[in-house]
């Protein structure tokens, strides 16, 4: 859709000629030409500002998709109404484009209509974008949601009871949850009334805004004008009243980690894209395919040649603790309910409500998975965002980025139990960081004792302190598991890691792009 910024005759005389097309480009041209013609307004017999857009319409052969006689545009004041806002369609385009009108209830700050049309593409279906919607929690009818579960509920134990394999068993839960979903969990409509502020008593003002204005079209006289002046500046003065008195509440009110909603507010929507790239080899990318080498190639090194001795030890093994029912319930109740969806389609307060209806189901499927080291082919497919880290010199260092990794909420859940196991091999091996009142104070809690104790036996003590976060930027996947072996590390875990690990697929979303999947070999992961 092509745009045409200035209305003076020889600025759009300008702009037309830097329209490049083809004659194979489907094109829609929109804009108020200030240009006065019979074509599009039989009340005007001489032409005005029409010359060099009548010869370009006619050179590039296109289709004026006005309905003729419909003013878009009124000047209140002076009482004079014209067609001044037009639009064009390229032949290949004008057959897909129906139902132009004016649309009667928008109300705007300006003197111009809003034009409203659709267009129809063949054998394309359209379908509302999960990527920019969230569910709406607010208005879920959670009893009906219940209840249909819980009748659900033995159905859905006998079959899993059939069912031996574990891949189908977690199929067939997530096809119930997304079935229970689509009938009571409705996406997020966003519109111009989708705002924290709007409230009825707008609602109420912009019907009799509409209403005025729809009664000055039939009269036209003088006092129908002036009822719309006022209340146009009633409804907009409203608008910024009620906005101002909301962000003033909230600050008023602000709690904890409310006060990140500010910054949700106020931050920028739009983020800049990567301009150039720079691989390995020093050379600077552009296209968004080459970029996207660039960035695989450095988080994903080629395979090393290490040896794993996988007999080794593993009789000597930790014993794998058992997954019970409170492990499970951890895992889904302390999950953050507003985590970006991904190819489940489910939030975390979807799942969390389900839980609590047919606890049993859930724990006897992640009971199976994990203790059957079973992880799911799809929860190995990642959506992974790219991001710029603040404050860096140079943009053209792939490390200069942050990766945000986009995972499926069921697969979050067996994660968070897995994370809870290793846990409890921390408390056997005395881990002090990353535990629960076993902090990093802790040991220096315990370098002060030792210092007190050198210090009393009249001893020296030679304290050498390190940051080897830069150093260790990466993590060797066979050289892991080498570890964990010498570790003694429970057999579950290790073949629960390596089928983790294994036959992954990611695709990069930056640029507003996205890559299709990438099948990669994981040997070597960095972290950026």
């Amino acid at each position: 859709m092509q745009h045409i910024f200035d209305r003076q005759l020889y600025m759009i005389e300008r702009e037309l000629a830097k329209v490049m097309l083809n004659s194979e480009q489907k094109v829609i041209i929109v804009e108020d030409f200030n240009a006065h013609h019979s074509w599009w307004n039989a009340k005007i017999s001489n032409s005005i500002r029409t010359k060099a857009l009548i010869k370009w319409v006619n050179l590039h052969k296109y289709d004026l998709i006005n309905t003729s006689d419909i003013d878009t545009y009124h000047n209140y004041s002076d009482q004079l109404n014209s067609v001044l806002d037009l639009t064009f369609a390229s032949k290949n385009m004008c057959n897909h484009i129906k139902n132009w009108h004016i649309d009667e209830n928008a109300n705007t700050e300006f003197n111009h209509e809003v034009i409203l049309f659709t267009i129809v593409m063949k054998k394309v279906k359209l379908v509302e974008n999960s990527l920019n919607a969230s569910y709406n929690l607010q208005k879920v009818n959670w009893k009906d949601f219940d209840e249909h579960l819980q009748k659900m509920k033995d159905k859905i134990i006998v079959k899993m009871q059939r069912i031996t394999s574990l891949k189908a068993k977690i199929i067939y839960l997530m096809k119930c949850i997304k079935n229970t979903v689509k009938l009571f969990v409705f996406k997020q409509r966003i519109c111009a009334k989708s705002k924290l502020w709007w409230n009825n008593k707008l609602i109420e003002m912009w019907k009799t805004l509409s209403s005025k204005k729809r009664i000055w079209k039939r009269c036209r006289n003088d006092d129908a004008w002036a009822k719309i002046v006022q209340m146009r500046n009633s409804y907009h003065d409203a608008i910024k009243l009620i906005k101002n008195q909301f962000w003033i509440n909230f600050l008023n009110n602000v709690e904890e980690k409310e006060v990140f909603q500010i910054y949700k507010f106020t931050k920028s929507r739009l983020i800049e894209k990567l301009l150039l790239i720079q691989n390995s080899q020093k050379e600077l990318k552009i296209e968004f395919n080459e970029k996207c080498k660039t960035f695989l190639k450095a988080m994903y090194l080629s395979s090393l040649k290490i040896q794993i001795n996988e007999e080794l030890l593993l009789n000597e093994s930790i014993q794998w603790s058992r997954i019970i029912e409170e492990k499970i319930k951890h895992a889904i109740n302390f999950s953050a309910f507003r985590k970006a969806l991904e190819s489940d389609d489910m939030s975390f307060a979807i799942i969390q409500r389900a839980y609590k209806t047919i606890l049993k189901i859930f724990n006897l499927v992640y009971s199976d998975l994990i203790e059957n080291n079973y992880h799911l082919k799809i929860w190995r497919e990642d959506t992974k965002i790219i991001l710029k880290k603040s404050n860096k010199l140079n943009y053209s260092i792939s490390k200069t980025y942050k990766i945000i990794t986009l995972l499926n909420c069921l697969d979050k859940v067996a994660e968070k139990i897995i994370a809870v196991q290793l846990s409890y091999i921390a408390e056997i091996n005395d881990q002090m960081r990353d535990r629960k009142q076993r902090s990093v104070i802790n040991a220096v809690l315990n370098l002060v004792h030792d210092a007190q104790m050198i210090k009393s036996w009249e001893n020296t003590l030679i304290c050498l302190l390190l940051d080897v976060k830069k150093v260790f930027d990466h993590v060797v996947l066979k050289q892991l598991i080498k570890i964990l072996i010498k570790l003694k590390i429970s057999v579950n875990l290790i073949n629960w890691i390596k089928r983790f690990l294994r036959n992954r697929v990611i695709d990069l979303a930056f640029d507003d792009e996205r890559q299709k999947y990438h099948k990669i070999h994981l040997s070597c992961s960095f972290y950026f």
